[in-house]
């Protein structure tokens, strides 16, 4: 169980938003770039919060960004018609790079140990290719774990506030939290992907 079991509510509080993008028929690739731009802009708030702890403060509102383009890109593009094999290969590209920019600014704030931030992204995106590569044998899609794309955001936002209120060393803390929750999820969407796989033959 994640967050991503309230992804159908999410989308619904967004329709007010997305219908006035497929109104003027905004193409969904611009909002998965948005996206991208969006981390990237998070991760230098992260970078530069040792000089303007304030920035922190910015963190939660990216993240609820990052997480209204991400679901807008894939509604868009199926109510314009648009949907097709080339945008769930950028999204999914986008959404790993936009994984490094943002989390990758967590490496420059004081206390964070560079060896705990980096453990934690290899795990993001190990936990996201194991993910992607069930699709890829012909099973589902696996979005289970305790740490999907969503989970990851809140804690970081949750992590933000609290860090510019009591100091940065908590961000070295969320980021292990975050690293044993990523090396659970890659256990279970890697377990679940055997069982899934299991009895079929390649073609």
């Amino acid at each position: 169980m994640n967050l991503y079991s309230i992804k159908p509510r999410f989308q619904q509080a967004l329709r007010a938003v997305e219908r006035p993008l497929v109104r003027r028929r905004v193409h969904p690739d611009v909002l998965t770039l948005s996206a991208l731009g969006i981390s990237i802009l998070g991760g230098v708030a992260l970078a530069a919060s040792r000089w303007q702890p304030g920035l922190l403060l910015v963190i939660p509102v990216i993240v609820l960004l990052r997480l209204a383009l991400n679901a807008l890109d894939g509604m868009v593009a199926k109510d314009l018609g648009v949907a097709r094999p080339w945008g769930e290969v950028l999204n999914e590209f986008s959404d790993r790079l936009s994984d490094v920019a943002l989390f990758g600014g967590l490496a420059f704030v004081p206390k964070v140990e560079l060896p705990v931030a980096t453990a934690a992204i290899a795990l993001m995106l190990l936990s996201s290719y194991a993910g992607i590569l069930s699709k890829a044998a012909g099973g589902p899609r696996q979005y289970g774990g305790v740490m999907g794309k969503a989970d990851r955001m809140l804690l970081l936002a949750a992590a933000s506030v609290v860090a510019f209120i009591v100091g940065p060393w908590v961000m070295d803390y969320a980021l292990m939290v975050m690293a044993a929750g990523l090396l659970a999820t890659l256990a279970l969407r890697l377990g679940k992907t055997h069982a899934d796989l299991k009895g079929l033959r390649l073609r």
